[in-house]
């Protein structure tokens, strides 16, 4: 069947059903989370096939935070749904106001391929939860996951009310064209600003959860040895192929020399390990062997001197020294490569920050109030972390996602909830009366003065 047969197909099955029964909106996520437990192994393997991972890693990046974002889903689901009543203002005394939460329609759900479960499943579980029908475009990077989500979902509702698409970007540019009630796409700008253009004549709204070259400052305040060991967790889970992982560190200069020994040691340990994830693809071991050079040419020397860039398994590779002019920084380097830059003057590198495009997130480790309060006044970014990395988006309560460039909407918990949801505005009147009618035609001089007197009524 072709793709825009498709989507009609399930928009006539999506009209003919009733959209408002949370039980079955419950009883089709319980159906996943059944799935995902009893077939742990498979997904696994599947996961394996793909590019190797540590099964650590698999747990707590993959497999966990859709079970945990299932359970954090029923819990709240019911109070979610519930018509919301709101406050009336004095000028509309005798009316009652209230928020109904309806589901959009059909939506696109487009997946990438570093953390494939999670990231397609997600956001299907809370669409599945505000009631809609939705179309999965999952990677062609990761074929083996996307295989068994689209044997999960095809078993799972036969009734096509959810649908998982297989292809290559081909297929993705042809999916945004259709008029879908709104699209939900992760991955990078580049793809993003396509996604928002297509989704721009239907005006399709849009969720766009993109990348970002997330800063990371190291003041002299920090905690060195703590600093460096969530620095490179960051960079060490998925081999730094993840959006909010740190891009490039900056270095007060007073502890540079510290920072690389330190640094150095711990790296040199963790390249002891005998399992860590790979870089996914021969397309994108080149693509950081390119930036690496790029860097190289311009500025840096490597602190480790290891050449394993021929190999899928690359490994955590800091450089020193580069300046700050060093194209790396224009990156999103989204691999194991960490530019280590020195400062003086931290208003230079806020300077700098606010000269580029906004992060999804900056990391800073201090433990100077001032330094935190003029970070946190100073710079724009979809989220700050303080002494940490990347363990933001582990909070369901916390609104997750960038600011244009890094990305446009906010996720996690009941927002990626709000993010399918139509928010319907409801006002319910009594019978033979209005406030309005006091300004009915016909526009009498005793009208006039009133209205001068009233500027608030439809404020």
């Amino acid at each position: 069947m072709k793709l825009h047969d498709l989507f009609l197909s399930q928009k006539n099955l999506f009209n003919q059903n009733n959209k408002s029964d949370i039980y079955k909106r419950i009883k089709k996520i319980k159906k996943i989370r059944t799935w995902i437990k009893e077939n742990e192994k498979v997904i696994i393997d599947a996961i394996l096939k793909d590019y190797e991972k540590p099964i650590t890693e698999i747990y707590t990046t993959e497999f966990k935070p859709v079970i945990s974002h299932i359970d954090y889903t029923l819990k709240n689901l019911k109070k979610w749904c519930s018509p919301k009543t709101v406050k009336t203002p004095l000028h509309l005394l005798g009316t009652r106001s209230k928020i109904y939460y309806e589901p959009k329609g059909i939506c696109l759900i487009i997946s990438p391929w570093n953390y494939p479960l999670n990231l397609t499943l997600n956001p299907l579980i809370s669409s599945i939860a505000a009631g809609n029908y939705n179309i999965i475009k999952p990677s062609e990077f990761t074929p083996n996951v996307s295989e068994l989500i689209h044997n999960m979902i095809s078993n799972l509702f036969e009734n096509k009310e959810n649908i998982v698409v297989l292809g290559d970007y081909r297929t993705g540019e042809e999916l945004i064209t259709l008029p879908f009630n709104h699209i939900f796409f992760t991955g990078s700008p580049k793809i993003g600003k396509k996604v928002m253009e297509a989704a721009g004549k239907n005006l399709s709204s849009v969720t766009l959860e993109l990348g970002g070259k997330n800063h990371t400052l190291v003041d002299e305040s920090a905690n060195l040895k703590d600093s460096i060991e969530k620095i490179i967790w960051s960079k060490y889970v998925n081999a730094g192929q993840t959006c909010i992982a740190c891009n490039h560190v900056f270095i007060h200069k007073n502890i540079a020399k510290k920072f690389y020994e330190k640094i150095t040691k711990k790296i040199e340990q963790l390249n002891t390990e005998k399992k860590f994830t790979q870089i996914v693809n021969s397309l994108h071991v080149k693509r950081i062997n390119n930036i690496m050079l790029s860097c190289l040419k311009h500025s840096g020397e490597k602190l480790i001197l290891k050449d394993d860039s021929q190999n899928q398994n690359i490994r955590i590779s800091p450089i020193k020294n580069v300046s700050i002019e060093n194209p790396i920084l224009n990156e999103e380097i989204f691999g194991p490569i960490l530019p280590i830059i020195e400062y003086e003057k931290i208003n230079d590198i806020i300077q700098f920050i606010n000269s580029q495009e906004k992060p999804l997130a900056i990391y800073l480790f201090s433990n100077n109030k001032k330094m935190i309060d003029l970070i946190l006044k100073e710079t724009s970014s979809g989220g700050v972390v303080i002494n940490d990395c990347m363990i933001q988006y582990m909070n369901p309560n916390l609104p997750f996602g960038g600011v244009n460039t890094s990305g446009i909407g906010k996720s996690g918990g009941k927002r990626t909830f709000l993010n399918f949801t139509n928010e319907k505005s409801v006002l319910i009147q009594r019978p033979g009366f209005s406030i309005a009618k006091i300004f009915y035609p016909p526009y009498t001089d005793f009208k006039k003065k009133l209205a001068k007197k009233i500027p608030w009524l439809f404020n």
